[in-house]
């Protein structure tokens, strides 16, 4: 039975874009019925046998940890697409074609139903309604409530301008973090692991964005609410949630243990999100702001929802569950790519020099720093925090040449075609310069081959943010250090989404 809960886990697991950050895409006219109907059978697709994986998970511990190895595996058995059968669970269709993807995205519905969020869905809506009584959010809504939620935030979320308004915010809490790093040092310069650190980077900054304040986590002796929220969150995004998202659904039967610490979890986080935007609807109306172009974004969403409304509580929450882990580890691998790549860290250095020198950063310069981006694409290619999407599909359609009828689990991992040599030449190695237009290593990959932040209209919606985080990060970061990485190289590790496979250990040595 532990066996079968924890194989259950890693299927779900598969077809999960957690969350992370989301845009919309185009509509498409879809597959043509008469292409449908002359595709070849859905029971004619290869199929794994379910106790095949039975025996690996048994024999390597491991094995449910490294699924884009595992998946990866079963394609070069199968081919483009094959589906598991599961107990309890149905059938999950596999698939890593980009080109599948690309038909997936413009076939289904424009409300698609990401299947690995089913558990929150009923959590907020009917578990602790309570908590939730105008929204569900992004996180726990599906089809016209998923909707409603997301037209609420989508435009003021996806601008550019929106995330260049906390240019100056998140480069102070990077600086907080170097001041952080530089007092937990050891004698030889070396953080033995930096990732802890990018988790409570990671919750400063969207706090400052989505509440309005800075809650102390960079603090050496963060205060007494940090702390709390550190904790709150740990328990939240953590194991809890893990086992009620991936596990048996015994949740549904009776009130479990994981039920339990996650719900404590969640009213904490509840309760202190109430009292920072409480404050932030009593600052909105003291100062009387106006001009949207001067407001923050849960400004803009207060004006928009109305002081009463506790729509922007949720919101923010979704921003902190989708955002802390996978912005975390997507700066902890960067931080890793940059100290095991000098060569490549040089040249953004440099170009960090050259741009911005001594001044202050904005828009514009950062507009202009390509290599800086381009070493952001490039990390992302090779260590996603998310490892693909899954859907349960609205519409028939055909994915590899075969019928996927409406109401399929279907899953896609990108982690696969972002590290295949048929769309990146020297797929394994670190090269930025693949993303810059006009270099002879610029890569010609299949447009939907490269998709970190998922696409379509569930794209990650906080992208702007997160993408700017980093950047600011990075900047910050080698301004003021030399990074150095000595140890064994780095892979996806995934217990809920994916992180580093091991401490990182990066010596800082000050610039001088």
């Amino acid at each position: 039975m532990l066996l079968q809960r924890r194989f259950t886990g890693f299927i779900r697991e598969e077809g999960l874009a957690l969350v992370r950050y989301i845009s919309s895409a185009s509509p498409s006219s879809g597959t043509k019925t008469g292409d449908y109907a002359s595709a070849t059978s859905y029971k004619s697709i290869p199929k794994e046998p379910f106790y095949k994986s039975m025996i690996r998970a048994a024999q390597d511990n491991s094995y449910m940890l490294k699924m884009h190895i595992n998946m990866n595996e079963l394609h070069k058995v199968h081919g483009p697409i094959f589906r598991m059968g599961l107990p309890g669970v149905g059938e999950a269709i596999m698939f890593n074609d980009p080109e599948d993807l690309k038909t997936l995205i413009y076939t289904d519905d424009k409300d698609p139903i990401e299947h690995g969020f089913n558990f929150v869905v009923e959590y907020r809506q009917n578990i602790r309604k309570d908590l939730y009584p105008e929204t569900g959010g992004l996180l726990g809504s599906h089809g016209e409530k998923w909707y409603q939620a997301r037209s609420k935030v989508q435009q003021d979320m996806l601008r550019p301008k929106s995330a260049f308004f906390y240019i100056d915010e998140i480069t102070g809490v990077s600086n907080d973090l170097m001041n952080l790093v530089a007092s937990n040092m050891n004698q030889d310069r070396t953080i033995d692991d930096v990732t802890p650190l990018m988790y409570r980077w990671s919750l400063e900054a969207v706090s400052a964005i989505f509440l309005d304040t800075r809650i102390g986590c960079l603090k050496a002796d963060p205060p007494k609410e940090a702390k709390e929220m550190i904790a709150h969150t740990e328990i939240a995004l953590g194991f809890a949630l893990n086992q009620l998202t991936f596990g048996l659904p015994l949740w549904k039967l009776y009130r479990t243990k994981h039920l339990d610490d996650f719900d404590t979890a969640t009213e904490g986080i509840h309760k202190i999100t109430s009292k920072f935007i409480g404050e932030a609807k009593d600052k909105f109306k003291a100062n009387n702001i106006t001009e949207t172009d001067k407001m923050s974004v849960l400004q803009k969403l207060i004006h928009k929802c109305g002081t009463e409304s506790k729509i922007p509580e949720v919101m923010a929450m979704d921003a902190m569950m989708a955002g802390i882990d996978t912005t975390g580890n997507t700066a902890a691998f960067l931080i890793y790519h940059l100290a095991s790549n000098p060569v490549q860290q040089e040249i953004l250095y440099k170009e960090i020099k050259d741009k911005l020198g001594d001044n202050k950063l904005t828009p514009a310069i950062l507009n202009e720093m390509k290599y800086l981006k381009a070493v952001q694409h490039e990390s992302q290619r090779l260590l996603p925090a998310v490892g693909g999407l899954g859907r349960t599909t609205q519409k028939d359609m055909v994915l590899s040449g075969y019928q996927i009828p409406k109401g399929s689990m279907v899953s896609y991992m990108w982690t696969m075609p972002m590290r295949s040599e048929k769309h990146f030449k020297n797929s394994d190695e670190f090269m930025p310069e693949r993303w810059l237009r006009g270099c002879p290593q610029q890569n010609n990959a299949h447009p939907f081959a490269f998709t970190p932040f998922g696409h379509g209209s569930r794209m990650c919606i906080g992208r702007r943010f997160a993408e700017l985080e980093i950047q600011i990060l990075a900047i910050e970061t080698l301004r003021r250090y030399k990074l150095v990485y000595e140890g064994s190289p780095m892979d996806l590790c995934t217990p809920f989404v994916n992180r580093p496979d091991g401490p990182i250990a990066v010596k800082f040595i000050e610039r001088q």
